[in-house]
């Protein structure tokens, strides 16, 4: 590789070093999470009507 793809690489892999250390903590980026959730209003959920069972085919009557 030449020099310049070398210096190049080194800068790519500080910035993404870089990144990886200001990254925030998984945890506390959850507990935002739910702390958004609690402060949401809570609404039901809208119940849905049963769907109706297909007509019953009536069986043909015997003769006497």
């Amino acid at each position: 590789m030449s020099s310049r793809a070398m210096q190049r690489l080194s800068s790519v892999l500080s910035l993404v070093r870089a990144e990886t250390k200001s990254a925030r903590d998984p945890q506390a980026i959850f507990r935002e999470f739910l702390a958004h959730l609690s402060g949401a209003p809570r609404k039901p959920a809208p119940r849905r009507a049963a769907p109706k069972p297909p007509p019953r085919k009536r069986s043909a009557k015997r003769a006497k």
